[in-house]
């Protein structure tokens, strides 16, 4: 019942004195009640300050979204005598491993983390170049390496005190000689990605120098986010557009890293427009770096397969087109978690291709089980002659060496074994290596 349609006369109490009356008379505009009490006293009150007799009134309260605008939560500094402490925290659309990684990129804070301009490890090794890769790092506890701010000052050294994977991550951290922080990075997983904590503590005579350019280090989270790879949980049969986003994610490669090192062979044979057209920033650094890095050792990384985008999934998985459509995304599923996702982003149908990377992203964060393997019968036409079938494995791997490394890769890559497969391809680099 609206509280502006009660009649006069209504039997009301008074919140604040518990005094009971009646309604005369109701003004609107804003709702305003005249109430007449049992000595003859008229007085005028809202709807907040009254309880109407028979009237339920629920009470109104402000509901919040669990994630706020653009991820951005809480921040506050503040500082005592002789202490600093403050406090950010950001959601990000993404999975636990990703923000993992990158929290643990150490050669990546100079693009997000406020205050370092370089970030080296320290190695105990007899190589220069090991000496000052973070690949020979093992990050632990007690292990040191250094920062170089953005001032005059010289290069700091910094120690992990706190690392436990896919929680927390820790480090002494600091700009000046006078004061040294304790940076704590604590993560938690939610239904649409991770809410990422960072607190930032220290103590002395000095700590107020870490208070300086508060609004630069309250945003270190928001441009993490910038470079953060997002993972929709969105239904991939209500968006095709995301789905060709994500295939699109890493330049049509499975990975990231085949990107980069695809990216560096062109680069390496001069074609640098396509390093420079590649969008993303961090992707594009790393194709540079180890550019910069095979021209100083004059190796190059492997030559990844870019996969076309009209193949079909069917060649390499037999009688794939017989199987329904429930069967095909839990087929892929199985060859997804395998390892094997070329199979995947291989198939056609965008919905089924869609339905299979959305429950791959699900099963790791463990909200779903695995499905079962449908089983696959192959169609006649994919069987092998009978003259193959009594071919042993040397035979096998000796012919489609030779048929490699005439450029012909259809029935290598759509060999079932993984261990034969694999000898094959490494046979072909080794006998390439060899013609040099």
């Amino acid at each position: 019942m609206l509280l502006n349609r009660i009649e006069p006369g209504t039997v009301c109490t008074s919140r604040k004195t518990g005094e009971a009356g009646k309604i005369n008379k109701i003004f609107f505009y804003p709702t305003k009640y005249e109430v007449e009490f049992s000595d003859g006293r008229i007085e005028h009150y809202s709807s907040k300050d009254l309880e109407f007799e028979g009237i339920e009134q629920k009470q109104v309260s402000l509901k919040l979204p669990e994630i706020p605008e653009k991820g951005i939560g809480e921040s506050w500094c503040e500082w005592v005598p002789f202490k600093s402490e403050s406090f950010i925290e950001h959601h990000f659309s993404t999975s636990k491993e990703i923000i993992w990684e990158m929290l643990t990129s150490l050669e990546m804070y100079n693009v997000w983390f406020h205050g370092i301009q370089r970030a080296l490890p320290e190695v105990d090794s007899d190589r220069f170049v090991h000496k000052y890769s973070f690949s020979k790092l093992e990050l632990k506890p007690g292990v040191y390496f250094k920062i170089r701010p953005m001032t005059i000052a010289p290069w700091f050294r910094c120690r992990v005190m706190t690392y436990e994977k896919e929680k927390e991550f820790g480090f002494t951290f600091q700009t000046t000689p006078f004061s040294v922080e304790f940076v704590h990075f604590s993560m938690s997983q939610t239904e649409s990605g991770v809410w990422v904590k960072c607190s930032r503590k220290s103590e002395g005579l000095f700590s107020i120098l870490d208070q300086m350019n508060w609004h630069e280090k309250s945003k270190i989270l928001q441009k993490l986010d910038q470079i953060v790879p997002k993972i929709s949980n969105e239904d991939p049969g209500e968006s095709e557009g995301s789905i060709e986003q994500a295939d699109m994610q890493f330049g049509g490669f499975a990975s990231k890293q085949d990107y980069i090192n695809y990216a560096i062979n062109m680069g390496m044979k001069g074609d640098m427009d396509y390093v420079n057209a590649i969008p993303e920033k961090t992707i594009r650094g790393m194709a540079k770096a180890g550019m910069v890095k095979s021209k100083r050792t004059g190796e190059l990384p492997p030559l990844p397969e870019k996969v076309e985008v009209g193949s079909v999934a069917s060649q390499s998985t037999g009688g794939f087109d017989s199987l329904s459509k429930d069967d095909k995304v839990a087929y892929l599923v199985n060859k997804g978690l395998d390892g094997d996702m070329d199979a995947v982003n291989n198939c056609e149908d965008k919905i089924i291709r869609g339905k299979a990377k959305a429950m791959i992203v699900k099963i790791n964060r463990g909200s779903v089980e695995r499905p079962a393997m449908p089983n696959i019968d192959a169609p006649p036409d994919a069987k092998s002659p009978s003259n193959e079938e009594s071919e042993s494995d040397e035979q096998k791997i000796e012919r489609l060496t030779a048929k490699g490394l005439e450029g012909d890769m259809d029935e290598i890559n759509a060999l079932d074994n993984k261990v034969i497969r694999g000898k094959i391809k490494a046979a072909i680099v080794k006998a390439k290596r060899a013609s040099k």
